[in-house]
């Protein structure tokens, strides 16, 4: 098979299904358009069957190709992620994962212009595998070729990375003494927590009545022994059973009551405890383990290791996940109350201000370009710059009470709209005004991220943990921007949660509810200031 060539899919967002559909589109039409009198008379003559064979060989074309991209920017992955993790002041290491997470998914694969970010390229699972488990000799990886031709295939050298990434995942906790630490230290076994355990083993044992009392306890203690060891090994076989039992084994019976009242009540009180909303998510993010257990399993590992307790709610649970969903949902909203109120906007945004396009003309080749033809565009920012091929959301500009022009939300901000933003911008405002600056960072990530990240940690400071089963990506849907008078502007963004689950290729969770930040711009003696910004939650019109 002879996988279309990089430029085929150079622009493509793996995270869009539309963009990666509209890529293969073009691919399986452009090989049966080849050689088009042959392939109908085939796909005539085999009712159908030709063209979807045909089909599935395009799939696999731009899979391949779509792989070998990855591998391509993935050394460039590494760099960014190492780079992002040396600027972490974070003392707790979730923070610090989200942190480089939040970081590493905006940043572009290199410094040209066109380029595309690392979320366009990798899946967030794949971003989350490789920060959590950085991979040191990626070099050791084989160069897989396809059957009977000269052409390699990427997809399996993909397939392997990864696989390299997950063997590693857990060994850090290996080579533990277990009778001393597991069953006395970490796990605080008392009398009659040894008692509960030796009296459900001998329970599942299945040949109770062919040994005496005494003989059974016995072997029963042996069997906790080794069920803590088989308990360890599985880090590296079934990691997610393996983080499944160690949480509820570390749950208390109090914490268990708590739980199984909330998933009983499908209520989810404002003063949940911390500790009881993060064993929510971790038992959330672990469901699909739940439907998976095997019977060996249940009994032979998990009966062994938790307590009475803790094994019947382990017995107990039904659709966890939908818990995540309703935690998330719940902490987006609650989150406004939460935002750190530090820095004013002006003063997170103003950085970059100085920061000129004309400046550093190797980066931006097009755009000085543009700057040699038409003056005005020197004073173009970098960050404003950067907005170039990156996804934007809708915006709208106000002069008062009249919209003076509207743009549509774009997977990829072509030039000649950032122009034309650029130059409605310039209208409203002085072109040497220090707001006209302050406009083009506004609009850039740099204003988005301003608050961004403050929601991110308005939200992990109510749930206590982020979920790793469902995964919640904020989305900057659309910006409004609202000149008042000369002394007075207006900046409203609007942000959606969407949630994609672990590991699946599909259409986000999009929830009605989103929230809309209103940031005012006031001139005071002569200068700019961000008072503080207001925050509401609104919800989306249904279409009848």
């Amino acid at each position: 098979m002879h996988s279309p060539s990089l430029p085929d899919v150079k622009l493509v967002n793996v995270n869009h299904r539309d963009s990666w559909q509209g890529a293969l589109t073009r691919h399986f039409r452009g090989s049966f358009k080849s050689h088009s009198i042959k392939n109908i008379i085939l796909s005539l003559l085999t009712l159908g069957v030709y063209p979807y064979k045909k089909y599935k060989k395009a799939k696999r074309g731009i899979a391949q190709a779509l792989a070998a991209r990855k591998l391509f920017f993935f050394r460039a992955l590494q760099d960014h992620i190492e780079e992002a993790r040396k600027d972490q002041v974070h003392t707790d290491p979730r923070q610090s994962l989200n942190s480089i997470f939040m970081k590493v998914q905006s940043e572009k694969v290199d410094e040209s212009e066109e380029a595309l970010e690392f979320k366009a390229i990798f899946y967030p699972s794949e971003l989350l595998l490789f920060i959590t488990n950085p991979i040191r000799d990626s070099k050791s990886i084989r160069l897989h070729r396809i059957k009977s031709r000269k052409h390699l295939d990427y997809l399996r050298m993909w397939h392997e990375l990864k696989k390299k990434a997950r063997i590693n995942q857990y060994r850090q906790i290996q080579n533990i003494n277990f009778c001393n630490k597991t069953l006395k230290e970490e796990h605080c076994l008392t009398p009659e927590g040894v008692h509960d355990r030796l009296s459900r083993t001998s329970v599942c044992r299945k040949s109770i009545s062919q040994i005496t009392k005494f003989r059974e306890l016995g072997k029963a203690f042996q069997e906790i022994v080794l069920a803590y060891q088989d308990f360890e090994e599985i880090s590296d076989t079934k990691p997610e059973l393996f983080h499944l039992i160690e949480n509820l084994s570390k749950t208390s019976h109090k914490d268990i009551e708590t739980l199984q009242t909330y998933l009983a009540s499908r209520y989810l009180p404002k003063d949940l405890p911390l500790e009881n909303r993060r064993q929510l998510i971790q038992l959330a993010n672990q469901q699909e383990v739940l439907f998976h257990m095997s019977e060996d399993e249940q009994f032979n590992l998990c009966a062994l290791i938790l307590n009475k307790y803790q094994w019947d709610f382990l017995l107990s649970i039904q659709e966890v996940s939908n818990v995540t969903l309703g935690l998330l949902d719940w902490a987006f909203e609650e989150c406004s109350s939460e935002i750190k109120k530090e820095l004013s906007f002006i003063e997170k945004i103003s950085v970059g201000i100085e920061k000129k396009v004309k400046d550093d003309p190797e980066a931006f080749p097009s755009i000085n370009e543009k700057i040699s033809e038409d003056e005005s565009y020197r004073f173009m920012t970098v960050d404003f710059g950067k907005e170039l091929n990156r996804e934007w959301p809708s915006f709208h500009l106000y002069l008062e009470d009249k919209l003076v022009y509207h743009a549509d939300k774009t997977e990829a901000l072509a030039l000649e709209k950032l122009l034309e933003v650029y130059k409605e911008m310039e209208k409203l405002c002085s072109i040497e005004d220090p707001l006209f600056s302050l406009l083009q960072e506004a609009f850039s990530q740099s204003g988005k991220q301003a608050f961004q990240s403050a929601i991110e940690e308005g939200v992990m400071k109510l749930l206590g943990t982020k979920s790793e089963y469902f995964l919640p990506i904020l989305s900057n849907s659309d910006i409004v921007a609202v000149k008042k008078d000369e002394n007075h502007f207006e900046i409203r963004y609007s942000f959606e949660q969407l949630i994609t689950r672990k590991g699946e290729i599909q259409h986000p969770f999009e929830k009605e509810k989103y929230m809309i930040i209103t940031q005012p711009l006031h001139k005071v003696d002569g200068k700019w200031i961000s008072p503080e910004a207001k925050i509401k939650i609104a919800t989306k019109k249904r279409s009848e």
